[in-house]
């Protein structure tokens, strides 16, 4: 086709930019959030709605460390020792009383776990004996961190102990996964009040307020909401202000004192779920620890974020303790290596340079990448919350069996480190 002269210099049309205004950004935000709701009331109900697991007598005899059949002697003596034998159900879930079939809730199971406590199931504090305080953080997010945390503090349950979770994160996914809703959370019900200018009406000191009970027995937990990220200008501001007035202002030690003011005393853990960060906040929480967990993918990205994280972690501990009370030390600090590809070359390979980094702080548990638990991760679920799982068993009880692993070795460390369990004349 012949082109007319001068078509060859002539360009289409610009079509207009549509730029974008706050009020059609204002729509954007509610459509988004519309939907979300939508897609929450599909979804297994994250808040309020959450249900703990119940327990076969078989699982039962699991948790207390006890064959079957020792476990069912124990039952047919549930009435004379004063604890739960069971909801009996036949196989069609109707409850009938001579069917062998047996169901505790969470709450029973773990009144039998307290009652049988066989040598070392659990560790029982000492009088005075403070329970430890584990840290869980990393400078990059989608490392699994809040999982491993709740996780953690869920199988530590299980054993018979007590445990808090602190949520320090503004996004609440902790909060989320323990069944609050983060967005009905007040800032003077989270960590916050304690940042606060002592000035201001409802600052705090203690934590105690803030302590909620959640679906799990056995754990509590302080939610958090998007409103904590304030507590970042208001504790730089309260020790500059102090320094005018030449007084001192330790902004690192707001939440180890709070501890310190009946809870440590209270609970066997307490664990604290931490922002993807190194901040006031953060550092409130390291420094509050006995032990830090220290979440890992064995990949590049990671790997070079973890460098980062202990360079600019000691770097801000090394300034924080001059202005501190006393020099600073942990328990222990573990790497744990989370969502591994077992099976491909390349993440074991990259396993191997974390464990070369990292030495003897590199936990001897691994956990894999499994389906069970990226299923859990949609409907807000911990390996510990699903009762049943659809799909392999085995891939089920791999995850399950990498989480108990982990919930064994951060007990030992801490009895170990922590407790000084079997060292003469420690406290």
């Amino acid at each position: 086709m012949q082109m007319i002269k001068g078509e060859q210099d002539q360009k289409p049309a610009a079509v207009p930019r549509k730029n974008v205004t706050l009020a059609a950004l204002s729509e954007l935000t509610t459509k988004v959030e519309t939907a979300y709701e939508t897609l929450k009331g599909q979804m297994t109900s994250p808040y309020q709605g959450k249900q703990a697991p119940t327990f076969s007598a078989a699982k039962l005899a699991e948790l207390c460390k006890k064959p079957a059949s020792s476990m069912l002697k124990l039952l047919e003596r549930a009435e004379e020792l004063g604890l739960a034998s069971g909801t009996k159900q036949s196989s069609d879930g109707e409850s009938k009383g001579k069917s062998t079939r047996r169901s505790f809730t969470l709450a029973e199971a773990m009144d039998w776990v307290r009652y049988v406590n066989p040598p070392g199931l659990r560790y029982q504090r000492k009088p005075g004996q403070k329970g430890a305080v584990i840290a869980t953080g990393f400078f990059k997010g989608g490392v699994g961190k809040t999982n491993i945390t709740v996780s953690l503090a869920q199988g530590l349950a299980l054993t018979g102990a007590k445990v808090l979770v602190i949520d320090l994160d503004p996004q609440g996914n902790a909060t989320s996964m323990l069944g609050v809703d983060p967005n009905s959370v007040d800032l003077e019900q989270t960590f916050a009040p304690l940042t606060w200018p002592e000035e201001d009406e409802g600052h705090r000191d203690s934590i105690v307020e803030s302590i909620r009970p959640t679906y799990w027995s056995g754990v509590d937990v302080v939610a958090a909401s998007t409103g904590l990220f304030i507590g970042e200008f208001y504790l730089p501001m309260r020790a500059m202000n102090a320094s005018k007035h030449s007084k001192v202002f330790r902004f690192m030690e707001v939440l180890k004192k709070a501890l310190d003011m009946g809870v440590t005393s209270e609970y066997d853990y307490v664990l604290i779920d931490t922002p993807p960060s190194i901040s006031y906040v953060t550092m409130n929480a390291y420094w509050a620890a006995d032990g830090i967990l220290v979440p890992m993918v064995p990949e590049g990205l990671s790997l070079q974020s973890s460098v980062q994280f202990f360079s600019l972690f000691n770097e801000l501990a090394e300034s924080a303790e001059k202005s501190a009370g006393k020099p600073k030390e942990w328990g222990w600090v573990g790497v744990v290596a989370n969502m591994v590809e077992v099976h491909v070359a390349s993440s074991n390979e990259m396993l191997q340079w974390v464990r070369a980094f990292f030495g003897t702080h590199v936990l001897a548990t691994v956990i894999p990448r499994t389906e069970a638990v990226r299923t859990g991760g949609m409907t807000n679920q911990t390996i510990y919350d699903m009762t049943s799982y659809i799909g392999s068993q085995r891939t089920y009880e791999r995850a399950k069996e990498a989480f108990d692993a982990l919930v064994t070795e951060v007990d030992a460390m801490t009895r170990k480190h922590v407790w000084y369990e079997g060292a003469e004349g420690k406290q």
